[in-house]
C-alpha cells in the first residue's frame, strides 16, 4: 500500500465523503439530476400566467427562477425542496393555487436524503452552536454517514475538525477565526456563506438558494455569488436560484446566461452539457384581486393596537381569558382534595370516649363525696353517661361543621388562593410578557421605539401593568370561590353539617366585622341616623379609623390589611406586581439580546418571580400573626 492509500484509509467516513465528492458526481453527470413540469390548471388563483413552467437541472447547472414578487417562485422551489409534503403538498397545490406539479422525477440512483438542500433568506443557523459546531451536526447527520462512521468520527475528534476546516475554507470562512463564533456574531455574508457550508457538508446534488443575497452590501454579495459560482463548478452541485438581482445572478452563473422565454404562455429552461448550459425561467405573475380596479369601495387598513388603551383591552382578553381554564382547574382539583382530606379528618375525629372517661375520672369522687357512698351505684354512672353523650353528640357535629368551613375560608382566602393563582401567572402572564419584551428587544424593535420617540417601558410595560392588576384579582376570587363551593358538595358527604350551614359560615368568616371606631359607630347608629349627634360629630365618629382596642395607628393598619377580604385582595395585587416587575427587568436586562437568550429570560423571570412571591407570601403570613 503507498504512503497516499494509506492516509486515505486513515481518514474518517465523514472526510471521505468530501475527499470523494468530485468522484460520486461524475456517476450522475450522464443524466439530470431532476426534470420538473408544473401547469396553470386555474387562472383565477394560480399566482403565475405560463401555462406550464418546466426546467431540467443537471450536475454544476444553474438555473435562475424569476419573476416578481408574488408569482409563484418560492412556492415552487419549496415543494422541489421536500419543505412541503410530495403527496399532500401536490393535493393542496392544485386544490388552493391551481398549480398542477405534472413532473417531479430524480435521478433514482440519488438517494432521497442527498438529493436537495436550501438556503434561506434569512440566517438558518443553529443559535445554540458555534459555526463548527453546526458544521460537526451536518456531518455527524449526512445521509451516507451510518452510526458506526458517526462513532468512529468522534473517537478521532482532529480528522473530524480537519473536515469541517476544510469545508468552512470552502464557503471562504476561516476556521479558527470564524469557526468559534455563534451566529449571532456573524454578518450576514457570513450567516449565508456558513449555512452553504451546512449543505455542502450534507452531500446536497442540488441547493435551491431563495433570496440569497438579500440584505447583503454589494462587495458582500458579490462574494457570495463567487463561492457559490466555484462550488458549483468545482463540486457540480446544481443551483436553483431565485434572486432579483440580475447582475448578481450573472456572476453565480459564470457570465454564461441563456435566457429562455417563450412568449407569455411557457418558460423552459433546460441544461445539455456536463457542467449545464446555465438557464432563466421567468414566472409572469398573474395580477391579483387587489390590483384590480376597484368594484366597491376599499376599506381602510386596520390601526388597532397603536393606542395604549387598545394594548390594555388586547392584554387584559389575553392574561384573563386564555388563564382562566387553568386558574378553575387548578382550584377544582385543590379545592375538591382539601376538602376530602379535610372532611375525612374531622369524620374519624371520635372524642366521646374520652370525654367520658374524664367525666368518670373526675365525677364519681364528687358523686361519692355527696352521697357518702363508697361504691356509686351503676345507675347514676349509666344516666351521667347518656346525658354526656346527648350533649356530645348535640354539641360536636355542629363544632366539626363549623371548623371544617373556617379552615376552608380561611385556607383558600387567607393563604393558598392568592399564592397559587400568582404561582400559575408566573408561567402563563409573567413568562409570556418575558416573552414578549425580549423578543422585541433581540429584533430591534424597542430600539425602533425609541427612535420614533417612544418609551418602550410606556409601549409595552404599562398596559400589561395594569391588565394584570385587574385580571390577577378577578382569577383569584374566581378560583377562590370555586374552591369553596366544591366544599360543600363535600362536606355532606362525609356527615359533616349541611351546604346551607356551611356557605353561612364561610359567609361569616370571610366578612367579618371591621374592629374600627368608625364602623362601630356607624353600626350602633344605624347607618344615616346621627343617634342624637350633630352631624359633624357624627361625620367625625364615622372617620375615626382607629381600633376598639388600641389608640395605635399600627395596630389600625394591621386590622385593615388583615381583614380576610382586603388581604385577599392585597395579596393577590403584590404578587402579580412583583412578577411583572421581575419580568420586566429580566426582559430588558440585556440591551444587546439575541434570540438564543430569548428562552433562558422566560426561564429566569418565571424562577425569580416564583421564588420571590414565595418570599412574599412568607412576610404575608407574619403580617397576619400580628393581627390580635
Amino acid at each position: 500500500m503507498t504512503e497516499k492509500d494509506e492516509e486515505y484509509s486513515s481518514l474518517t467516513a465523514v472526510e471521505r465523503l468530501v475527499e470523494n465528492d468530485g468522484a460520486a458526481r461524475t456517476d450522475v453527470t450522464s443524466r439530470p439530476i431532476l426534470e420538473f413540469r408544473a401547469r396553470n390548471v386555474n387562472a383565477n388563483t394560480c399566482p403565475f400566467t405560463n401555462e406550464t413552467v418546466s426546467f431540467t437541472l443537471h450536475p454544476s447547472s444553474c438555473l435562475h427562477l424569476s419573476g416578481q414578487s408574488g408569482a409563484g417562485k418560492t412556492t415552487i422551489s419549496n415543494y422541489i425542496a421536500g419543505i412541503l409534503p410530495p403527496q399532500r403538498g401536490k393535493t393542496m397545490l392544485r386544490n388552493t393555487l391551481g398549480i398542477d406539479i405534472e413532473l417531479c422525477q430524480w435521478d433514482d440512483r440519488i438517494p432521497e436524503r442527498e438529493r436537495v438542500g436550501m438556503l434561506f433568506q434569512q440566517t438558518t443557523l443553529l443559535d445554540s452552536l458555534t459555526v463548527a459546531g453546526n458544521v460537526c451536526v451536518a456531518l455527524e447527520n449526512c445521509p451516507t454517514t451510518s452510526k458506526d462512521d458517526i462513532n468512529h468520527g468522534a473517537k478521532n475528534l482532529q480528522q473530524t475538525r480537519a473536515t469541517i476546516k476544510r469545508l468552512l475554507e470552502t464557503v471562504g470562512l476561516d476556521y479558527l477565526r470564524d469557526g468559534h463564533k455563534r451566529p449571532s456574531q456573524l454578518s450576514g455574508g457570513m450567516a449565508r456563506r456558513a449555512s452553504l457550508a451546512l449543505q455542502l457538508a450534507q452531500h446536497k446534488h442540488v441547493i435551491v438558494l431563495d433570496e440569497p443575497f438579500a440584505g447583503l452590501d454589494f462587495a458582500t454579495a458579490v462574494g457570495v455569488a463567487k463561492e457559490l459560482e466555484r462550488i458549483r463548478r468545482e463540486r457540480g452541485t446544481a443551483l436553483l436560484l431565485i434572486s432579483h438581482e440580475p447582475e448578481i445572478v450573472d456572476i453565480v452563473m459564470g457570465n454564461a446566461v441563456d435566457a429562455k422565454k417563450d412568449g407569455n404562455t411557457t418558460a423552459t429552461g433546460k441544461s445539455s452539457s456536463a457542467l449545464g448550459s446555465d438557464s432563466v425561467v421567468t414566472l409572469q405573475r398573474r395580477q391579483t384581486d387587489d390590483e384590480k380596479p376597484a368594484s366597491h369601495k376599499l376599506q381602510h387598513p386596520s390601526l388597532f393596537g397603536k393606542d395604549a388603551s387598545h394594548r390594555f383591552v388586547t392584554k387584559l382578553l389575553d392574561y384573563f381569558l386564555y388563564s382562566l381554564p387553568l386558574i378553575l382547574l387548578t382550584f377544582l382539583a385543590s379545592g375538591l382534595a382539601i376538602a376530602m382530606l379535610s372532611s375525612d379528618i374531622l369524620r374519624r375525629v371520635d372524642v366521646t370516649d374520652t370525654v367520658l372517661t374524664v367525666v368518670q375520672r373526675e365525677v364519681k369522687p364528687l358523686i361519692q363525696m355527696f352521697t357518702g357512698d363508697e361504691d356509686v351505684s351503676p345507675m347514676y354512672t349509666m344516666m351521667i353517661n347518656m346525658k354526656v353523650k346527648g350533649m356530645l353528640n348535640t354539641t360536636i357535629p355542629p363544632a366539626k361543621a363549623k371548623l371544617y368551613a373556617m379552615g376552608m375560608a380561611k385556607l383558600f382566602v387567607l393563604e393558598i388562593g392568592p399564592l397559587i393563582t400568582a404561582l400559575l401567572l408566573s408561567g402563563r402572564v409573567g413568562g409570556s410578557y418575558a416573552g414578549e419584551v425580549a423578543t422585541m428587544q433581540s429584533t430591534a424593535q424597542n430600539k425602533l421605539l425609541l427612535t420614533l420617540g417612544v418609551s418602550p417601558v410606556v409601549w409595552t410595560f404599562v398596559p400589561s401593568l395594569f391588565a394584570s392588576l385587574i385580571a390577577s384579582p378577578l382569577l383569584t376570587m374566581a378560583g377562590t370561590a370555586l374552591a369553596l363551593e366544591i366544599g360543600s358538595y363535600v362536606a355532606p358527604k362525609y356527615g359533616i353539617g349541611d351546604a346551607q350551614g356551611y356557605r353561612r359560615e364561610v359567609w361569616e368568616a370571610i366578612f367579618v366585622p371591621l374592629r374600627l371606631r368608625g364602623v362601630t359607630s356607624w353600626s350602633e347608629n344605624e347607618g344615616w341616623e346621627h343617634g342624637g349627634k350633630s352631624l359633624l360629630e357624627y361625620i367625625y365618629s364615622s372617620l375615626d379609623l382607629r381600633c376598639t382596642f388600641s389608640d395605635a395607628f399600627a395596630d389600625a393598619v394591621i386590622e385593615i390589611t388583615t381583614h380576610p377580604v382586603f388581604f385577599h385582595l392585597i395579596k393577590s395585587l403584590t404578587f402579580i406586581t412583583i412578577i411583572m416587575a421581575v419580568s420586566e427587568v429580566s426582559a430588558r436586562r440585556k440591551t444587546e439580546l439575541t434570540p438564543r437568550g430569548v428562552p433562558k429570560v422566560i426561564t429566569t423571570s418565571v424562577v425569580a418571580g416564583s421564588l420571590i412571591v414565595i418570599f412574599a407570601d412568607w412576610a404575608f403570613s407574619q403580617l397576619l400573626l400580628m393581627r390580635h
